[in-house]
């Protein structure tokens, strides 16, 4: 039984997650470059991490998951990377916000996502839209965790005021 955090993952390499958009899928667009990490040494080399390796860092419980910034792998890879966890932080804004904005996040999710059947594929314009996508949602993280801060803030002088 697959978790509501864990990302199901189909034979064609694709991997979807639970909730709002469940309907669009991420695929990893290329195979590593090299059988080594970025950053593996040469006296004691480790493998390149494996699809399903990567896609269970990202499954991991708490937050961890979030802050990992996957040395190790390629450029294209990384930002294959950014996908995921961007997907995941995606679909929890989609339940935590019932107000959010809806023009916003069709904009994060036509870059976080592969394109819808019978749409043109364009590798670069793809890479683009992702690397665009992933710094978007981890500036609105930032923003928010600015907000829920300033919020937390006035509403404890708002009650020590009126004391």
């Amino acid at each position: 039984m697959v978790a509501l955090t864990d990302m199901p993952r189909d034979l064609q390499r694709r991997y979807w997650v639970e909730g709002a958009f469940r309907h669009r899928t991420i695929s990893r667009p290329t195979r590593p470059s090299s059988d080594r990490p970025r950053n593996s040494l040469a006296i004691a080399p480790l493998p390149y991490p494996d699809t399903a390796t990567l896609i269970n860092r990202v499954d991991a419980g708490g937050d961890h998951w979030y802050r990992d910034t996957a040395r190790d792998l390629s450029l294209r890879d990384f930002v294959w990377w950014t996908r995921l966890q961007s997907a995941r932080r995606v679909t929890q804004r989609a339940e935590r916000y019932p107000t959010r904005d809806r023009v916003l996040e069709r904009l994060l999710e036509e870059g976080i996502f592969d394109r819808l059947e019978g749409e043109t594929r364009n590798t670069g314009e793809e890479l683009s839209m992702a690397y665009s996508a992933a710094m978007t949602q981890r500036l609105l993280m930032r923003i928010e965790g600015l907000e829920g801060q300033v919020c937390t803030s006035y509403v404890e002088c708002a009650c020590t005021c009126s004391s």
